[in-house]
């Protein structure tokens, strides 16, 4: 199995790596590497980040005019926007250059939010998702893997 992790970080990558070994995992820090990543090669699954505050505003997918709109003409809450929703960002891209078939996990907790959660599956069939708190064997699990 060959797992495209898209983080801002490296702290997924080096987490699976140590505590859900077996898959390949390839790493893309932005959405558009991710995107680069997928036109060369094929993976099985892709585990997501929601949230993209380290990288350059210059790297962060979305209309940041609209975002700044949105958010009463602030610019800097518009940057802020898309980079705590960044993730959201990513599979909007993901599914405009037919990707929409990769499953894929997104690190976000949608406990509170089931609407949300179930909006984003009727357009993402294939998305999952993770808290920050999860084991081992529930990744294993969402990953297919066996225990």
């Amino acid at each position: 199995m060959r797992v495209l992790i898209i983080e801002d970080g490296d702290e997924y990558r080096e987490n699976l790596t140590r505590f859900v070994p077996g898959p390949e995992y390839v790493q893309a820090h932005s959405g558009q590497e991710a995107l680069g990543i997928l036109a060369a090669s094929k993976v099985d699954l892709i585990y997501l980040d929601m949230r993209f505050d380290r990288i350059p505003q210059a790297d962060l997918l979305g209309d940041h005019a609209a975002a700044t709109r949105d958010q009463n003409g602030d610019p800097l809450r518009g940057w802020r926007f898309l980079a705590m929703n960044q993730g959201l960002f990513i599979l909007a891209a993901l599914r405009a250059n037919s990707h929409v078939g990769v499953p894929t996990i997104l690190a976000y907790d949608f406990s509170r939010e089931p609407q949300r959660l179930a909006h984003l599956q009727r357009i993402h069939p294939g998305l999952r998702w993770v808290p920050d708190a999860v084991t081992p064997a529930e990744i294993r699990a969402l990953m297919g893997l066996p225990a």
